[in-house]
C-alpha cells in the first residue's frame, strides 16, 4: 500500500488528473447506465401492456358486433385478427377471450390450451402484471366478457434490449470521449482562457459585437479565439443584412397603406403602429364606384414577418373580392375562402368590414371576429356595432351576415385592433374601450386627424414608456 502511495504520490499532476477523471466519470456513467437499463425496460414493457390493453379493448368491440352471427364468427375473428398479428413484429402474439361465459381462443398458431389462458388470466388479474410470468398482458373486461391479448415477454425484452445496448454502448462512448476531453482541458490548465472566452460569448449574447477574443495559451485556444472573433464579426454582418431587410419590408408594408386624404364626403385619419418592424394589423380604404367607401380593419395573429405576409394576402383578398361584391358580408365570406385555401392552418385572422355611404348617410357593417367597431352619431353616446361571426382561418365554408343602420346627419367612425382595447400600462391594467368612449366624448368637434392624434397621445400616456406587445391599429371616419 506504502509503495502504490508513492508511486501515485511520484505521478505528473497530469497523469493524477486524468487518472482521477476518468474513473470518477466511469463510476458515474456505469451507474447511470444500470439504473437507466432497468428503468426503461420496465417503460418498455408497461408501454407494451398499455398497447395490449388498447388491442384488447378494440378486440372487444369487434366481438360485440361478431357475436349476432354466432360463435363461429367470434372464433373466426380471434384466429384471422391473431393471424395478421403473429408475426415477426409481435412474435407471440395470443389472443383469448372469455365472452358470455365460453372461453374462445386462436387456434390459427398452435398457442391455444387451457394452460395459456390460465396463465393470460393469472397474469392479467396481477397487481404488476407486467413484471410478472412469461407473458406480457393487456386485458379489457366489459359487461359481455373479458378479452386478453398476450405476447411473450422474452421477446419484448429481447427486442427492447437490443435496442438499449445499442445506446448504452453510444453513451459510454460518449462518454469516453467526454472524459478525454475533459481531462486534456484540465491537464492543459485552460480554465483561465475559458473564462475569458465565455466573457466574450456573454458580451456577445448581450448584443455587443465589437468584443474582440485574445489569448496567448496555445495554439488550439488561439484558433479558437479566432473563431470567436470570426463568428462574431459574422453575426455582425447577418445583423446588419437583418436590419437592412427589417426595413426594406417596413417600407413595403408602408407603400401598401392606403391613401386617406382627399376623399369626398368623408373625412378619414389612422393610426399604425406595428409591434415590431413590420406587423400583422391591416387596414384599408377602398373607394368603390358609386360613390361608397369600405373600411377595413384585420389583425393577423401574432406579429411580426409571418403575420405581415398573411396581412399582405388579406390585402389583396379583400381588393380582389371588392371588385366583384361591396356587400361587406359577401366580402368577407369570399375572403375566408380564399383566407383558408392559401394561409397555414393556425394563422387566423380578425377583420372588421363596414362600407359608408356619404350621400345616403348609411352604414353596411359585417365582423369576422374583430373588436366591434365604436359609432357616435353627432352627440349621442357611442354604440358598438356588435353584429359579429366567426373568425378568419377557421372553417372555409363559414357564410358572414351584415346590418345596416341609417347615419343621420353626423356620425364618427372609430375602429381599432386589439392593440388599442388590450394596450397595457406598468400595472398591469388594460387601455380598455371606456376610454375610447370617454375620449370620443370629449372631442366631439375634432377632425378626424385630431381624434387619432388624441389617440395615440392617450395610449402614449397610458403605457407610462412600457413597450407595447402587440400592433396598434386606429381608423376614424367622420361624415360632416
Amino acid at each position: 500500500m506504502d509503495t502504490f502511495k508513492h508511486r501515485w504520490h511520484q505521478l505528473p499532476i497530469s497523469r493524477q488528473l486524468l487518472v482521477l477523471v476518468n474513473a470518477i466519470l466511469f463510476v458515474v456513467v456505469v451507474s447511470f447506465l444500470l439504473v437507466d437499463y432497468r428503468l426503461r425496460m420496465d417503460r418498455h414493457l408497461h408501454e407494451k401492456q398499455i398497447a395490449l390493453t388498447e388491442e384488447a379493448k378494440t378486440m372487444y368491440e369487434s366481438l360485440l358486433v361478431a357475436e349476432v352471427h354466432g360463435g363461429k364468427a367470434i372464433q373466426s375473428l380471434v384466429d384471422n385478427v391473431c393471424a395478421r398479428m403473429n408475426t415477426d413484429d409481435s412474435p407471440g402474439h395470443h389472443i383469448a377471450a372469455d365472452w358470455r361465459g365460453l372461453p374462445f381462443q386462436a387456434i390459427s398458431h398452435g398457442h391455444a390450451s387451457d394452460e395459456m389462458l390460465a396463465a393470460m388470466r393469472s397474469t392479467a388479474d396481477s397487481i404488476d402484471a407486467e413484471a410478472n410470468g412469461s407473458l406480457v398482458v393487456g386485458a379489457f373486461t366489459g359487461p359481455a366478457g373479458t378479452v386478453y391479448i398476450s405476447e411473450k415477454r422474452s421477446a419484448v425484452v429481447r427486442s427492447t434490449r437490443r435496442s438499449l445496448l445499442t445506446q448504452m454502448f453510444a453513451v459510454l462512448l460518449l462518454g469516453a470521449i467526454a472524459a478525454f476531453v475533459v481531462s486534456a482541458v484540465l491537464r492543459q490548465l485552460i480554465a483561465k482562457p475559458i473564462q475569458g472566452f465565455a466573457s466574450a460569448l456573454r458580451s456577445v449574447a448581450s448584443g455587443d459585437l465589437s468584443v474582440i477574443a485574445r489569448t496567448r495559451s496555445c495554439r488550439e485556444l488561439s484558433y479558437l479565439a479566432e473563431q470567436i472573433n470570426t463568428m462574431t464579426a459574422a453575426l455582425d454582418h447577418a445583423q446588419r443584412d437583418h436590419r437592412v431587410h427589417m426595413e426594406k419590408a417596413r417600407q413595403i408594408q408602408q407603400n401598401l397603406r392606403p391613401t386617406v386624404s382627399e376623399l369626398v364626403g368623408i373625412d378619414v385619419a389612422e393610426l399604425f403602429e406595428p409591434a415590431d418592424d413590420v406587423g400583422g394589423d391591416y387596414y384599408d380604404v377602398i373607394s368603390l364606384s358609386d360613390g361608397r367607401y369600405l373600411l377595413c380593419v384585420a389583425d393577423v395573429s401574432g406579429h411580426g414577418v409571418p403575420a405581415a405576409m398573411a396581412a399582405t394576402l388579406l390585402k389583396a383578398f379583400v381588393s380582389e373580392a371588392a371588385k366583384k361584391s361591396s356587400s361587406p358580408a359577401e366580402i368577407l365570406t369570399d375572403v375566408n375562402q380564399h383566407y383558408c385555401e392559401y394561409v397555414m392552418m393556425g394563422h387566423f385572422a380578425t377583420m372588421a368590414l363596414l362600407v359608408v355611404d356619404p350621400q345616403k348617410r348609411q352604414l353596411t357593417y359585417a365582423n369576422a371576429g374583430h373588436e366591434f367597431p365604436f359609432l357616435q352619431i353627432g352627440s349621442d353616446t357611442p354604440v358598438r356595432l356588435n353584429v359579429g361571426d366567426l373568425i378568419l382561418g377557421v372553417e372555409d365554408d363559414t357564410h358572414y351576415h351584415e346590418e345596416t343602420i341609417p347615419l343621420g346627419d353626423s356620425a364618427r367612425l372609430v375602429i381599432v385592433s386589439d392593440g388599442v382595447t388590450e394596450a397595457f400600462d406598468p400595472c398591469e391594467e388594460q387601455f380598455g374601450t371606456e376610454r375610447i368612449e370617454n375620449l370620443l366624448h370629449s372631442a366631439q368637434s375634432c377632425s378626424a386627424r385630431e381624434l387619432v392624434e388624441m389617440f395615440g397621445s392617450s395610449i402614449e400616456v397610458f403605457r407610462k414608456g412600457r413597450k407595447a406587445f402587440d400592433d396598434t391599429t386606429l381608423l376614424v371616419a367622420q361624415l360632416a
